[in-house]
Formats: structure tokens, C-alpha cells, sequence
């Protein structure tokens, strides 16, 4: 997208007060059909091209007030062409008040979007991203605090919108209809214009376009409370460290600070000296003790009591309240965020940066995997079935539902985190360093009755992956930060030489197959019931095995995750290898694997398969590689049979046998 800057033009601009700025336009003196920004100054083009293709042209088919808006449309998979910026003065403001007004009309099952660029060189910064979706939800998002504001608005009618900024609180308060609909704290403590784009699928109207700017003018001696971090968007039952940002809002140095936070009785203190805080500069301040999450809203509010030792000129920006509602995650639900990414996709970074900040932000209660695609860090297996669900990189899928893009993965996660889920699995291994056998064990407890194809996966995931070939040198779009903050990637060359990248959440394998394993719990499961399923590997020499994940995947009938687990190889260990009756393991010589005798194992040109007495008639065997691609299909119709396996490549290959029985699984070695 593409934004702006404001040059008063011939309509509507005028500058009165004590440096007071304002802007408004109706567009009722242009003629229909004519561009925009080519008939008033004031108005650009993300090019700064007026006339040019991304420039709107002016309507008659609907208008608020007057004859004419302005009509915004697009099917492209990116959007535009159309990108029209609104300059709020040709400046950045960082101070004082400021409000823009707008009325927008978004067609039924269609989309609209407006953004402010927080810096007057466009493509820096991305102060808020606001969303009107097809299905009458708004929501307000960037990229430093994902999802800042959610709400609903009414389609295919007019609706006034209206954006309040207190910059000296840093308070945004948005409005529908003149109704706020919540207030928030921003990371992006400036503004300097509106940018206003179609992305895909979307068409909308803008009419009656307005702004109004108050500076605010230095009094002697001021702090004020801008931002209380650390403790938004997180859930009911965690521990928080609040941090606290004061600004000098004055003229005069501040040197020393008393503030106070204050959360559901519980109240922190904290006395800074030594600041040397020059007028307009901001300091984060870490408080001392930690506050316990509720369930329910409940203010947090931060005092700032004393600025170098007394009072300050100002009281009315010494206090900062913001609500809190953290959600109430269900019990035992773990969310898992599946990310399609490459060493060779330019914008993946963007992927690799969400999933650090969620798991910073939720950790424990969200699993990151990233799925490489055509770099030294893919797993065929697991790249081949991600790519079904997704239609281009970075991509992502929570709990396997829809295709996302990555910044949009904390929408998902809240969404999926208060879903009580049918199962919970708990992981344990057991790992013999000197042949680098890996064992696992995945217990599955069902806490409700269910019916259906419940599947279950096996994922190991690495931390902290280098490389020092090519193929981990890091493709980066964010090089340079002309398109804007991206966790520090922005500082980064393109592409990030291999020696500067470090990997995490690499998805190294998943067992049996994207998935699952078939029918892994039966067709009917009581609440309560359990399963032991055991999986075997040997692991690569180049992986770290202090790195590694064991992660457990419950998938539902419909192919959605239900329930996910993660621990540390260490903590898998110590929770032990449990050995149970449906077995994905390595075994010798004849073995009787479900009841049923595989022989030899390992072996080359066949495998004798014995079914136990208690199957009758028929029954069906699937076989896999362990790439999880299917190499052999037949119905037995014998209790004893033999396969015929002289043209598979030697490796390990699983198998499932479905008969009156239930489901059987096999793991047989070709030497």
C-alpha cells in the first residue's frame, strides 16, 4: 500500500487558532469521472503521480452529502491499483490533539481498509491498519501490536468513522456513528497521514472527508504516562511485569520519576533516579513485582506522582487508565500455528517475527511450526501437505483452519485458544545418544465422548538452526525499512547472510503423514479413554538434540488441529517412554506388532504380515514411506499374507490395516 502527504489545496483547507490545522472535503466541485488527486493538491498518489493508475476517480452512484464520493475497487490478489494519500499538513505530529472524520459505504460481501502512515516518507511505518471485512467486522491492527481494537459495523450503508487521538496520552478512540467503539494505546506515538487502498475483494465509497489538529504548546516541567506494556492481550491466570513509558512533555529536564500501577487491588511502586530525560524524549520504566491476571474487565492505571521530586505544571496527562478483559483460555487447550515459509520468500521474515512475538507473548499455550519450502531446512513430507492448505508464501494456518497471512495469526489464535478441546496429549521419550535412537511416546486422553476419524501426528520441531551454505541466506523485503518496522529486519542487508540468520520452530518431521495417523483412536471414543501410540526415529547428526520439540497433534474429523503439546526433548525424557499397544516402532526379526506377525523385520524383497484369528473377512492395508507417501494399496483376503516389496527403496515404511477389528499399524525396516 501507498500513503501520503497534505499540501492545502483550493477546497476546504484552512489553518486558524493558535497554529490549529483543518481539512475538509466533500468532493462535490469535481466532475464525476475525473482523478482525484490530478484535480486537488491535497490530495496524492502513493507514486505521487496524480492521474496515474493509482490514482480514484470521483463518483456520482453514491454520495453522503452532496452529488459525489470518491470509489475505491479491487480483485487484484494485492490489491489496487488505486492508493490515494491524505497528508495531515506535511508534518509528523507527535503532540497535541488530533481527529479525523469520514464517512464510508463498504458493498455487501465486499471489503474496505484505511490505514495512517506514521511518518511523512510513505512506507515507513504503518501507525494503525483499519479493516472492514466482508462480513460486517471491523478491526484495527499493526504490525508492533498486532490486534489493537475488533468490533462490527453495518454494510451496505453509510456509517460515519471517526478516529480521536490524544498524542500527549497517546489515547485512540475510534468511532462508528459518532459511538465509540473502544479506546487504545498505540506503539506508534505519531501520525502523519491516511492512506486509503482497496485491498482484494474489496469495494467502497469515501465521503465528507475531514481532520482537525491542535498543537500542544510546552509547559516549564511535565512527565506524562504514554503506554503501559506487557500487559494487554493476555490471558486470564498469567503473571505480568508492567512497563510503563513517561514522556517529558515539558521544557525542563526530568531527572527523577515516582509511578504508581494499580490493578484489581494490588498496587506496584516504584521511585527512578538518574534520568537525565530530555524535553520530548521517552523512557521505558520496568516495575518491580509482578500482577496476576483476572478473569473479567478490570482497569489497569498508572500514576505518574512526582517529577523530580514534586508536582508537575500539567496534571492532565499524569494518569493512564486502559481496560483489560484477558481471555479465559479453555482448560488444557494448546493453539498450533503452522507457518509455510522458504530461505528464498522475500517477505517471510514477516512469518518469522510473528511467531517469536506470539510465543513471547503466549507462551505455552501456542505451538509455532515453520514449514520450509525449496531451502536445506525442508521436510518434503511436511511441505507437501502444508502447501494443500495455503495459496502462497508467507502463509499461515491456525489449528489448520484458514489461510492466513502470518500478522494476522493473533485474530486466529484468540479465536481458537477459548475452544475446549476433546483431547489432550502428553509427550515422553526416550533417546539413546550413542546410536541416536529417538523413542516417543504420545498419550491421548479423551475429556468427552466423540465420534469419528480422530488422527493423530508426531512433529519434532528445532530451535536455533545455522547453516553456512547459501540456502540459508535469508531473502529479506524489509532490507533498508522501506517497507517499514519488521522485528529488525529493516537493519538487516538483503538477503541476510547465512552467518547473520539464526532459525526457530523448524518443523524437521511429522509422522506419519500431514494428516495423521488413520482412524488412530477407533470410530468411537468415551470420555476418559486413553491411547498410547509410540513413534521411533534416529536422528539426524546436524540436528542440535538440545533444540529439539516432541510435539503432539490431535486432529479432529474435519482436519482442524484440536489440541496440540510441546516440550523440550529434556522434558519429554524425564516424563518418560511409556510403551503401549498400537506401535510405529522399530522392531527385529518376527514381532507381533497389534496382534498382528511381521516378518522379517528388518527385511528386503518381502514381508510376511499373520493377522490375528479375531479378524474375519476381509481387511484393508495402506502402506507409507516415511516421506508419507503411499506406496502400496490391497485388500487381504488370508490370515496369512505376503507382500511383495522388491522395488521399494530401502528406508522405513508404515502401515495400517483396517478390518472388523479396528485399526492395526505396522512399522517395517527395508534393508
Amino acid at each position: 500500500m501507498k500513503k501520503i502527504y497534505l499540501v492545502f489545496g483550493m477546497l476546504g483547507a484552512l489553518i486558524s487558532g493558535t497554529n490549529a490545522q483543518s481539512f475538509s472535503d466533500n468532493f462535490d466541485s469535481y466532475t464525476s469521472g475525473a482523478f482525484l488527486a490530478a484535480s486537488n493538491s491535497a490530495w496524492k498518489t502513493w507514486s505521487n503521480k496524480p492521474g496515474g493508475s493509482d490514482d480514484a476517480k470521483i463518483s456520482s452512484v453514491k454520495a453522503k452529502s452532496g452529488s459525489n464520493s470518491v470509489y475505491f475497487s479491487s480483485t487484484a490478489g494485492t490489491g489496487g491499483p488505486q492508493d490515494i494519500v491524505l497528508p495531515f499538513g506535511g508534518s509528523e505530529l507527535t503532540s497535541g490533539t488530533f481527529e479525523l472524520s469520514m464517512q464510508i459505504f463498504v458493498e455487501s460481501q465486499k471489503k474496505g481498509y484505511f490505514n495512517f502512515q506514521e511518518q511523512t516518507t510513505l512506507g515507513k511505518g504503518w501507525s494503525i491498519d483499519v479493516n472492514f471485512d466482508s462480513l460486517g467486522k471491523f478491526n484495527i491492527v499493526n504490525t508492533l501490536n498486532g490486534t489493537l481494537l475488533t468490533g462490527t459495523y453495518s454494510t451496505n450503508q453509510w456509517v460515519k468513522v471517526t478516529v480521536k487521538i490524544n498524542l500527549n496520552t497517546n489515547t485512540w478512540d475510534f468511532l462508528l456513528d459518532d459511538v465509540s467503539q473502544g479506546t487504545f494505546q498505540n506503539s506508534y506515538r505519531k501520525v502523519a497521514s491516511m492512506d486509503i487502498y482497496p485491498t482484494q475483494n474489496s469495494s467502497f465509497y469515501v465521503d465528507d472527508v475531514s481532520y482537525t489538529y491542535t498543537p500542544f504548546t510546552l509547559p516549564t516541567l511535565n512527565g506524562s504516562i504514554t503506554y503501559i506494556d506487557k500487559v494487554l492481550g493476555k490471558l486470564s491466570g498469567q503473571q505480568v511485569i508492567p512497563q510503563v513509558e513517561i514522556r517529558n512533555l515539558g521544557t525542563t529536564a526530568i531527572t527523577s520519576a515516582k509511578i504508581e500501577v494499580s490493578y484489581n487491588g494490588s498496587t506496584l511502586s516504584k521511585t527512578v533516579s538518574g534520568l537525565n530525560l530530555a524535553s520530548n524524549a521517552t523512557r521505558v520504566i520496568t516495575m518491580d513485582g509482578s500482577l496476576l491476571l483476572v478473569s473479567g474487565n478490570h482497569n489497569i492505571t498508572a500514576n505518574l506522582l512526582e517529577v523530580n521530586g514534586s508536582a508537575d505544571d500539567n496534571s492532565t496527562d499524569n494518569t493512564k487508565s486502559i481496560s483489560i478483559t484477558p481471555l479465559v483460555p479453555a482448560i488444557g487447550k494448546v493453539v498450533v500455528a503452522e507457518e509455510a515459509t522458504g530461505t528464498w520468500c522475500q517477505w517471510c521474515p514477516r512469518g518469522a517475527v510473528w511467531l517469536k512475538n506470539m510465543d513471547e507473548k503466549y507462551h505455552g499455550y501456542v505451538i509455532g511450526i515453520a514449514v520450509h519450502n525449496n531451502d536445506p531446512m525442508t521436510n518434503a513430507n511436511y511441505d507437501g501437505g502444508l502447501k494443500t492448505k495455503i495459496s502462497g508464501y508467507p502463509s499461515m494456518v491456525v489449528d489448520r483452519g484458514a489461510d492466513i497471512d502470518p500478522s494476522g495469526m493473533e485474530t486466529d489464535f484468540l479465536e481458537r485458544i477459548v475452544v475446549a478441546p476433546k483431547g489432550g496429549i502428553r509427550n515422553g521419550a526416550e533417546y539413546n545418544a550413542t546410536t541416536r535412537e529417538l523413542k516417543v511416546s504420545l498419550i491421548t486422553k479423551f475429556n468427552t465422548a466423540v465420534t469419528g476419524n480422530y488422527k493423530l501426528a508426531f512433529v519434532l520441531t528445532e530451535d536455533d538452526v545455522t547453516g553456512t551454505t547459501n540456502g540459508y541466506n535469508q531473502s529479506n523485503a524489509y532490507a533498508g525499512g522501506g517497507n517499514g518496522v519488521m522485528g529488525g529486519y529493516e537493519t538487516l542487508p538483503n538477503p541476510v547472510p547465512a552467518a547473520q540468520m539464526v532459525y526457530d520452530h523448524v518443523g524437521r518431521i511429522i509422522y506419519p503423514n500431514f494428516s495423521g495417523l488413520n482412524n488412530a483412536f477407533g470410530s468411537t471414543i468415551n470420555a476418559n479413554d486413553s491411547f498410547i501410540h509410540n513413534f521411533s526415529l534416529t536422528i539426524d547428526p546436524t540436528w542440535n538434540v538440545g533444540n529439539l520439540h516432541v510435539v503432539g497433534l490431535l486432529i479432529d474429523p474435519s482436519g482442524r488441529i484440536d489440541n496440540g503439546s510441546s516440550v523440550s526433548l529434556e522434558e519429554a525424557i524425564i516424563n518418560g517412554y511409556v510403551s503401549g499397544s498400537t506401535v510405529l516402532s522399530v522392531n527385529k526379526n518376527t514381532s507381533l506388532q497389534n496382534g498382528v506377525q511381521l516378518y522379517p523385520n528388518p527385511g528386503k524383497n518381502y514381508f510376511g504380515l499373520i493377522l490375528p484369528a479375531e479378524v474375519k473377512g476381509s481387511a484393508e492395508l495402506v502402506v507409507y514411506s516415511a516421506e508419507g507417501k503411499q506406496v502400496h494399496q490391497e485388500t487381504l483376503t488370508n490370515s496369512n499374507n505376503q507382500i511383495n516389496t522388491s522395488e521399494w527403496p530401502a528406508g522405513i515404511y508404515f502401515g495400517s490395516i483396517q478390518s472388523n477389528q479396528g485399526t492395526m499399524h505396522i512399522k517395517w525396516i527395508k534393508e
